[in-house]
């Protein structure tokens, strides 16, 4: 049988010892498919990065390294009106947007999406090329959690078949009036309804058929990147974009084969990035942990 070779795309902010596990572990796993891993350091860094460390705890690997030209962190410049629309066009531009020179450059018909901070304990690269079919993504499908349409309504199964009108998804967050949608705006006639504001496909870990998705995404289509985010979080245009045009992911965790943010146990990542004592703690552990996969 033929192995499919995946090239991995993974954006770097800090947490060296925490990438190195989650490269390292990926690797142990799922190394047969994997073909090259872009790792893209960031422009901005946290206070006291070592970049040099961190090239050292991955050497050997088949890693092509990028650095963009601007970051963006959580600016909202880079997703709003006509300007951003233009500066899409523009390669240091694009390029500094997350996952997208991995995107345009990568030579495999599958990218794999990964945060810097999780644990593989089995092979989901393989697991998601078994499962992907013809569709264009494979992970898992929503923040359900955010969703007041989640349960009796709608889950990641569900998302393509359950299609509210507007009048219905207000009437959903009348439930949760406090809801993100609704704080910015996004639950208003003239607003999408479908997919749903909460939709996605999360980037924690996801497969995306390249071979389908690059040729109807900017610069080559019209949707718009993947990294991109609109008020709510990443993914969520690109992934508002490929199911208008009619492409649908499959919902599948990553549970079974990985943990995220393993080292504080929340499957959140961002708050050691506004702690430095929890942020030290989580990399004293990734440091032990690291030992074990480099043997």
């Amino acid at each position: 049988m033929t192995v499919q070779k995946v090239d991995v795309a993974i954006n770097v902010y800090g947490k060296p010892y925490q990438t190195a596990v989650s490269i390292w572990s990926l690797m142990k796993n799922s190394g047969q498919h994997i073909q090259h891993i872009y790792l893209t350091l960031e422009k901005s860094q946290p206070e006291g990065f070592d970049e040099a460390l961190l090239r050292s705890l991955l050497e050997g690997l088949p890693i092509i390294y990028f650095k963009p030209k601007f970051f963006f962190g959580w600016w909202e410049g880079r997703r709003k009106g006509l300007l951003n629309k233009i500066l899409l066009y523009f390669k240091d531009y694009r390029y500094s947007i997350r996952s997208q020179y991995p995107w345009e450059n990568s030579q495999s018909n599958w990218m794999f999406m990964m945060h810097n901070d999780m644990l593989f304990n089995g092979d989901l690269i393989g697991h998601y090329l078994s499962k992907i079919g013809d569709s264009v993504g494979i992970g898992q499908v929503g923040q359900c959690w955010n969703c007041p349409a989640h349960g009796d309504l709608c889950d990641g199964n569900r998302y393509w078949d359950y299609r509210p009108s507007m009048a219905e998804l207000k009437d959903l967050y009348q439930t949760r009036p406090e809801g993100r949608a609704v704080v910015h705006g996004l639950v208003q006639d003239g607003k999408l309804s479908w997919p749903l504001p909460e939709c996605r496909l999360n980037e924690h870990a996801a497969l995306i058929n390249l071979k389908l998705a690059r040729p109807l995404t900017i610069p080559l289509g019209s949707v718009a990147p993947i990294g991109l985010k609109n008020s709510l979080d990443n993914g969520i245009p690109w992934f508002q974009g490929m199911t208008k045009k009619g492409y649908k992911m499959v919902n599948e965790s990553y549970m079974p084969f990985a943990k995220h943010a393993w080292t504080n146990d929340t499957d959140c990542g961002h708050a050691s990035l506004f702690d430095k004592n929890m942020y030290n703690r989580e990399e004293e552990i990734a440091k032990f942990e690291l030992e074990k996969w480099r043997e």
